[in-house]
This record gives structure tokens, C-alpha cells and sequence, in this order.
């Protein structure tokens, strides 16, 4: 009876859009209440805090400020300058220069959000003007930008990682190949799209341009060398690495980008505590969740009947992501990495899969769930950013959303793409 007040509270709660946390909260308290036991209460303050203090959890609002502070600091700009004296020249190059912009900002915000938003703000005023249907490149704009959680630093990864107590040096590895593969479909998706429809025009290609656009957006790409190679060479843990990160996109925001001054500090702080503090929330929730699973000993039930009904990996894996297909659809990648990656963990260990493979799967599904309506964080933002309602961006995103799944499939089939730096690093 308990079980079924807990399960029923959540999906109703969830179903009348209350946000996850609370959903995860109340349906919590719910349970507590139906059990009887009222002393449980008092458990479950300090079960959260414990929850929370956790020291890899600082990554996340030190990753979150550095990618607000550079993207304050006009560091989106110079990266999609840089990106366009590549590839501009070519037909079609604006939504190449689009895919290859969110595909460096990744690697200097770690959220799929943040991207699409400081990358398409500045695409899509010159995209009707270059001869681009807005529709398209605001589907390219949602599509692209969730490859920000998969390029390092990547927020979803530390959550997976402080989540289950896996090396988060290895996991921001493991989203390289995935992030290149993703953004390497959606670039000829959009070359050939752009030539058959004649998108674009053809602009001039210069060395000089290409030169001074690397020098200009060579401090913005430090962060992640900061990131990195602190962390691969042992100078740095990650949390330690987010908080060098951040010291220093202050530096170049202030003082070699200019983009704020110190009378805008506040205001970028306040934005990055709130996000910040949502995903703690997130957090909170989770934990009493997880420990109402745990007490009934949910995960063991679900690896037990997995293990009873699946005999090979590679079914489990299959089954594993068109459940992350349907949670990305209904949820960001945060919590549903926080609720889901403790319920699959023991059957993924009983199978022997790699948790560093594991979380990088389960990433690049939840990616992917960014821009699957109902949730579909990325979409929202490129609507609002480009002024085309959703209706029409979906009509342009589904075939790239059916190319990523694609892609999805390929990282099933091909484990290396996911695991080749990380064995190179850490075996």
C-alpha cells in the first residue's frame, strides 16, 4: 500500500507539472506518512544534507559560474568567429559554423542550455539576412546545442560521477567521442541540407582572418585546457580544476574580453547560484527518493527480474537507453541521471559494462532528450532566441533527432568511441 501511495503520488504529481524535486519530495514525505513510522522524519533532513555535501557535488556551481562568467565575457562571439573563418567560406557554412561553435562553447560551459543560448543569440539575427530559413537554423541551434553537455566540462558528468562513485576524470573523457561523433552528423546533415534547399552564401576564406580569430579566441579556450590537462596531469581534482576554471574566467571576462565589469558581478553570481541551487534541489529530492527505493529494495528487484528475463549486454543496453529515450523526453539530464543511474548501476555491474561506458551512454541519450518535446530544454530556448514557434522546429529537428539516434546505436556497437581516451588516460 505504501509502495503504491509513494509510486502513485510521484507520476500524478509529475503528470500536473509539479517540478521533479518536489515531485520526488512530496511523494517521499507521502511515504512516510502512509508507512505510519513517524519517526523516519526525522532522518531525512540530515540523509539530505549528507546527500549534498558531497565534495565532487562543488564541481557543478563552479562549472556553472565559469560558463556564465565567459559567457558574459563575450567568449561566445569570438568562438563563433573563429568557427566561421574555418568553414564560412563553404556553402551552406553557417550551419556548420553553428554546429562547430556549440561544439567549442561546450568545452568552455558544460550545459546544453547555456549553449544553445549564447551561441544562437548571435547566429540567429544574421541567419534570414545570409539567405537561411529560420526554421532551419533554429533547428540546428536546439540540435547543436545540447552537445555542451557531452564536450568537457560536462555538468551531467560530474553528477553521474559524484552519483556513483565513478572517476570523473575518466567520464569527462568519455564524452569527447560521443560529442565529436554528434557534432560530425549534424554538420553533414546540415551541409547537405543547405546545398539541396541553397542555403547561405559563399563567403571569402583568409588566413588572416583564421589567425586572428585563434589568437582572439585562444584565452576562452584555455578553460578547458585548464580543466583537462589539471586534472589528467594530477595538479588539479576536478572540483579543484572547476574552481581554477572559474578564477580564471573571471580574468578573461574582466580584463581580456571586457564583456562586464565588476558592477555586473552580482547579477552573473545570482544567475549562477539559481541555477546552482535548482540542481541541488534536484538533489534533495533525490535522495529521499533514492533512500524510499532502497528501503524497499527497488534496484534489487529491478537488476533481479532484468537478470531473469536478459541474458546478453548488449539487450540490456538497448533496453537501458530506450528507457533514458523516454526520461529524456520527460526530464532534464541532471535529475534523470540522479534517479535513474543508481536503479541501473547493479544490473550494469552484474552484466560487467563499464560504469565510465555507462554514464557516457547514458549522457548522450539524455542529450538527445533536449530536444524531444515535452521537456526538450534546448528546443524551447532556440524558439525564443530565433522567434519561430516550436511546431515549426520540430517539422526541422526530427530527421536530426532520428541521425542522432543513429549515432546513438553507433556508440552501442562501437564501445572505443566512447572509451578510447579514457583507456589511453586511466588504464
Amino acid at each position: 500500500m505504501e509502495l503504491l501511495i509513494f509510486f502513485g503520488s510521484f507520476f500524478v504529481l509529475l503528470f500536473i507539472n509539479i517540478p521533479i524535486g518536489i515531485c520526488m519530495a512530496l511523494s517521499s514525505l507521502f511515504y512516510v506518512v502512509a508507512n505510519g513510522d513517524f519517526f523516519l522524519i526525522s532522518i531525512l533532513a540530515p540523509r539530505i544534507f549528507a546527500g549534498i555535501n558531497n565534495f565532487s557535488m562543488l564541481a557543478i556551481p563552479l562549472f556553472i559560474l565559469s560558463g556564465d562568467l565567459l559567457s558574459c565575457g563575450k567568449a561566445s562571439k569570438v568562438l563563433l568567429d573563429m568557427a566561421n573563418s574555418f568553414v564560412g567560406h563553404f556553402k551552406g557554412g553557417l550551419s556548420t559554423v553553428t554546429t562547430l561553435a556549440c561544439m567549442f562553447f561546450g568545452a568552455v560551459s558544460g550545459s546544453g542550455a547555456a549553449t544553445a543560448s549564447a551561441i544562437g543569440s548571435i547566429v540567429a539575427p544574421e541567419s534570414e539576412r545570409m539567405g537561411y530559413k529560420k526554421d532551419f537554423i533554429a533547428a540546428v541551434i536546439a540540435a547543436a546545442g545540447p552537445l555542451g553537455i557531452l564536450i568537457p566540462p560536462s555538468i551531467p558528468m560530474v553528477v553521474y560521477g559524484a552519483a556513483t562513485d565513478t572517476s570523473i576524470g575518466a567520464l569527462l573523457l568519455s564524452g569527447v567521442g560521443p560529442g565529436v561523433l554528434f557534432g560530425v552528423i549534424l554538420i553533414v546533415y546540415g551541409y547537405w541540407v543547405s546545398s539541396k534547399k541553397g542555403y547561405g552564401s559563399i563567403a571569402q576564406f583568409s588566413w588572416t582572418k583564421v589567425l586572428r580569430c585563434c589568437r582572439d579566441a585562444g584565452w576562452a579556450f584555455l578553460t578547458p585546457v585548464i580543466i583537462v590537462g589539471g586534472i589528467y596531469s594530477g595538479v588539479f581534482t576536478p572540483t579543484e580544476a572547476a574552481a581554477a576554471a572559474a578564477v580564471y574566467s573571471l580574468f578573461v571576462g574582466l580584463f581580456i574580453y571586457r564583456g562586464f565589469g565588476v558592477r555586473e558581478l552580482p547579477q552573473i553570481f545570482l544567475r549562477s547560484a539559481i541555477a546552482s541551487a535548482a540542481i541541488m534541489f534536484v538533489v534533495g529530492g533525490v535522495v529521499m527518493f533514492g533512500w524510499v527505493l532502497t528501503r524497499e529494495q527497488i534496484p534489487q528487484m529491478i537488476t533481479k527480474a532484468i537478470l531473469a528475463n536478459i541474458t546478453s549486454p548488449m539487450v540490456f543496453l538497448l533496453i537501458m537507453n530506450a528507457i533514458m529515450l523516454v526520461a529524456g523526453m520527460l526530464m532534464d539530464p541532471s535529475p534523470a541521471i540522479i534517479l535513474f543511474a543508481p536503479l541501473l548501476l547493479p544490473a550494469a555491474q552484474a552484466f560487467q559494462i563499464d560504469l565510465v561506458y555507462f554514464g557516457a551512454l547514458m549522457v548522450a541519450n539524455l542529450a538527445i532528450g533536449l530536444i524531444t518535446p515535452p521537456v526538450a530544454l534546448t528546443l524551447y530556448v532556440s524558439s525564443q532566441i530565433c522567434g519561430v514557434s516550436v511546431s515549426r522546429i520540430i517539422k526541422e529537428v526530427l530527421p536530426m533527432v532520428g541521425l542522432l539516434v543513429f549515432g546513438l546505436l553507433l556508440l552501442i556497437l562501437f564501445p572505443g568511441i566512447c572509451m578510447y581516451l579514457p583507456n589511453l588516460f586511466f588504464k
